[in-house]
């Protein structure tokens, strides 16, 4: 008994607990998992510190308060911080709305106290929100009329919150809006400029940077398309093949502007030889210094363009009008070379210098500068050498206008030392060149070469032919018309060219010496006109202007494209100057000349040209010459690998120039009444790039040709005289060796005339190789030749030198061998980099058993050792329009 009242009551506990939590005795109620409801965006704009308007006094102590307010639904932390004293024990709400506004009269004071504001809205928003949970219960119960109530308050409760939201809103702009209002008109008429200014700043500070950011991305999209559009030339000058290159190089034909078109070389292989003259023939009589006098072996390149005497020897090394190159870029070109004896020591020291740099400013206009030094202190006494050429000049190669403008300055200044006065020094012995002894001392000569040139053409299509051969059919009218505007380059069609060249040129040479010795004094065989001292000075000013007119007939690759015709007038003048009577002779001549060209696809090119002088002191004198090409294309696996066959007729009567029939100075004299010269050539050659071949021969037939004898006199040769010249070229490529030999063969009816050797050769025979490529393997960053190039002739009386007159002469007491003479070179090409290393002379006349290392009479070229040893490198700078740039190359 006693154990069961003490279970008793813990029974009944635990049984009423268990069946209080199995729920018997009750209803089930079913659970169902409510979703959050949608989040939607607050559309609501609370301005800052709104709740503070239209209240007073002191609200330091609820600003914590008030910016601690966010739309949380928490609020309790916010109640905490707050004093006890509320909104609504300060607020009375005007009794007059609770009928005219029942809204307004619910929440007024929640519309005008933000911490009120936000504690009613969020509890509206936690009252809808939990209404909507209970009507969602009653609806899975069953009770569905409890259901609809609760969701109408639901509603009820979500609307209310929202629309006190917008009303608040409303107010508190309402009333920040008068308030401003009623600040703004209390200021002073300067205050509220200040104000509206201080306001407005912003907006225009904002407006200035979006305007600046635009006018920038503006200029970046200008700048991008002028970067990234094809810079396209559009011209009648230059052929459609050639409009697309990078950079295109041409000269000028000054009678009617034929354009010889090409591509620069940049290659090792060009640049190995840093001597213009090397690049044209075999080798040449010269001084054996850079930029010193020359004159050509091969005869038929001795042709002169300047036509001044006393200037022939030069021209190697310098422009003229029609030897000039011009370009046409489509990135900026300069180009930077050096070529010297570095180790020579300054006496002896040779430096060549290349500086030229082209840019087009538009696709039409080029700007082209240039320098060239040539010079060196040579291996004798006093034979020190500076040429210098400057030039600057435009050309314009337009729709329908072309022109060429540009000044060339050309300056040589030379030490004169008239040779070694005994060859046994040099062939027989080995001493210090500048210890042997020299012919003159204390003798220099000066040229100076100043030329203007303007050349300029207009193209007239003849467009209204086109149209009157359509005029009966209107559409046929229109579409031509429509054809002629798109296309005002057609060159099908008649077209007539007027043109106009004009040159003027100076050219000086003075010459000084003060002869004392009696060596010296032989060298001039004994003859002083004006006493020991010299200072000769010869001039030539030259001014010749032509007009001419062109007619296309039919198209610009027809068999007879051209027809040509044209005038000029050549003004001459030449002063002597002596001590004793200067005097200046002037001469002025009328030509006239005509000419024809054509051509047929890339098959058969021909031209022609005749001058005829009708006026003047040089009336009678005429040239004509002729010129014709065909190209064959029979290589099956190189269809684009033409062999080319040339000829060339030339036959001409000039009166010689006047310093060959009057000439005053120290040491030379005549009066001269001489015949007009005669000559006639005729050349043919072939070239094929495949087989890398070229032959060149040549026929020369004069009368009366000038020479200068054994003594510098100047003669006529009465009788018909020929040269015979030939001349091959042919590189055989045997692995990685290269044997490239030219060859030039010659032969004189009258050597004691015009003196020539029977045989020259140069032989570059060298081992070429890929030094590293890149990394995919599809072109070789460095190439490198290593091998040697030897020069040779027969014996021959090479031509002596005038120092007194600035010419070759005839000489009969030396044979020369001019040789053996060769270099041990290594030419590299690393990527658009040229660079040579010579050890010049290397043989110093091996393996002959007397030196022979002769350029011209009494004159040598560079010794071996320090001072032969020569640095040479070419670098052209330019942004590549290719993928992958070409640094190898043929000849």
């Amino acid at each position: 008994m006693n154990l069961i009242s003490r279970i008793w009551f813990p029974a009944a506990v635990m049984v009423t607990a268990i069946a209080g939590a199995l729920g018997f005795g009750r209803q089930g109620v079913e659970y169902h998992h409510i979703p959050d409801p949608l989040p939607v965006p607050d559309t609501v704009v609370y301005p800052k510190d709104a709740y503070k308007l239209k209240r007073v006094g002191d609200f330091e102590s609820v600003k914590i308060a008030d910016s601690l307010l966010t739309d949380d639904a928490d609020t309790s932390a916010v109640l905490d911080t707050l004093p006890h004293l509320t909104a609504r024990d300060t607020i009375k709400v005007p009794d007059s709305l609770r009928f005219i506004d029942p809204f307004r009269y619910k929440y007024y004071v929640a519309l005008l106290d933000s911490l009120t504001h936000v504690i009613v809205r969020d509890s509206l928003q936690r009252s809808s929100d939990s209404l909507k949970v209970v009507a969602d219960t009653l609806q899975a119960r069953g009770l569905d009329s409890l259901s609809l109530g609760m969701r109408a308050l639901a509603l009820s409760d979500s609307l209310d919150w929202r629309k006190l939201d917008s009303i608040y809103v409303s107010d508190s702009t309402a009333r920040a809006k008068a308030a401003f209002l009623a600040w703004y008109n209390s200021l002073s008429r300067s205050e509220r400029r200040k104000y509206d200014m201080e306001q407005a700043l912003p907006a225009k500070l904002a407006e200035m940077d979006s305007l600046r950011k635009l006018e920038e991305d503006k200029k970046a999209y200008r700048d991008s398309v002028t970067e990234y559009t094809p810079r396209i030339l559009s011209t009648f000058a230059v052929p459609d093949s050639m409009q697309y290159k990078r950079i295109i190089e041409w000269t000028v034909d000054q009678d009617f502007h034929r354009m010889d078109v090409k591509e620069p070389d940049t290659t090792y292989n060009y640049h190995f030889y840093d001597y213009p003259f090397l690049r044209k023939d075999v080798n040449a009589t010269w001084l054996g210094v850079a930029g010193s006098p020359l004159q050509y072996y091969n005869f038929q390149l001795r042709g002169s363009e300047e036509d001044v005497e006393f200037y022939n020897a030069l021209e190697a090394w310098s422009y003229s009008p029609r030897t000039i190159p011009n370009y046409n870029t489509k990135t900026p070109h300069t180009e930077l070379a050096y070529s010297g004896t570095l180790l020579a020591g300054d006496a002896k020291e040779s430096d060549n210098l290349h500086i030229l740099t082209t840019q087009n400013i538009l696709p039409e206009l080029n700007l082209t500068i240039s320098f060239d030094r040539f010079g060196g202190g040579g291996m004798l006494e006093a034979e020190q050498t500076a040429n210098k050429t400057f030039s600057p000049r435009l050309n314009y190669i337009g729709k329908k206008y072309m022109a060429h403008l540009g000044y060339i300055y050309n300056m040589v200044d030379r030490q004169e030392n008239g040779g070694i006065v005994d060859n046994m020094w040099i062939r027989d012995t080995t001493v210090e060149a500048r210890e042997i002894r020299v012919a003159i001392s204390g003798s220099a000569s000066r040229v100076t070469k100043n030329t203007f040139f303007l050349n300029q053409q207009y193209r007239i299509p003849f467009d209204f032919i086109e149209k009157l051969k359509a005029r009966k059919d209107t559409a046929a009218v229109q579409d031509t018309t429509l054809a002629l505007d798109a296309d005002t380059l057609r060159r099908d069609i008649t077209t007539a060219f007027i043109g106009h060249s004009s040159e003027w040129s100076s050219y000086t040479r003075k010459y000084t010496d003060n002869i004392t010795s009696q060596i010296g004094r032989d060298f001039y065989h004994d003859v002083f006109n004006y006493g020991q001292q010299s200072a000769d000075s010869l001039r030539t000013i030259k001014l010749d202007n032509k007009v001419f007119l062109r007619l296309q007939p039919w198209g610009s690759e027809s068999i007879v494209s051209k027809l040509d015709v044209g005038v000029g007038d050549r003004l001459m003048q030449w002063f002597d100057s002596t001590s004793v009577r200067p005097t200046l002779h002037s001469e002025n001549s009328v030509y006239v000349y005509a000419g024809a060209e054509g051509q047929w696809r890339n098959y058969l090119n021909w031209d022609g040209k005749a001058h005829f002088n009708v006026l003047g002191p040089a009336i009678g004198d005429t040239k004509i010459e002729a010129n014709a090409g065909l190209n064959f294309y029979p290589f099956r696996r190189a269809r684009k690998s033409p062999i080319s066959v040339g000829a060339h007729f030339e036959t001409s009567l000039k009166t010689p120039d006047y310093y060959t029939r009057m000439l005053q100075t120290n040491h030379f004299s005549w009066e001269n009444d001489f015949s007009k010269i005669s000559t006639t050539q005729i050349r043919g050659n072939i070239s094929i790039p495949r087989w890398r071949l070229s032959a060149d021969v040549g026929y020369s037939l004069l009368v009366n040709n000038i020479y200068y004898d054994t003594l510098g006199i100047v003669k006529q040769n009465p009788v018909p005289m020929s040269v015979l010249s030939a001349s091959l070229r042919k590189e055989f490529v045997l692995g990685p060796m290269h044997l490239d030999n030219r060859v030039l063969v010659q032969y004189s009816s009258e050597p004691d005339i015009v003196p020539l050797p029977t045989l020259a050769l140069n032989l570059r025979w060298y081992a070429q190789f890929v030094v590293q490529r890149n990394e995919a393997k599809t072109h070789n960053v460095m190439e490198m030749q290593i091998g040697i190039n030897a020069f040779y002739n027969t014996q021959w009386y090479a031509p002596a030198w005038n120092p007194a007159l600035g010419v070759f002469h005839n000489q009969n007491l030396n044979l020369y061998e001019n040789g053996p003479y060769f270099d041990i070179f290594m030419n590299i090409q690393w990527k658009r980099c040229c660079i040579f290393l010579k050890y010049q002379n290397f043989g110093r006349g091996w393996p002959m058993r007397r030196k022979d290392y002769f350029t011209a009479d009494h004159y040598i070229t560079t010794l071996d050792g320090t001072d032969g040893l020569k640095l040479g490198i070419f670098w052209p700078f330019y942004f590549s329009t290719e993928k992958h740039v070409s640094h190898g190359g043929n000849h």
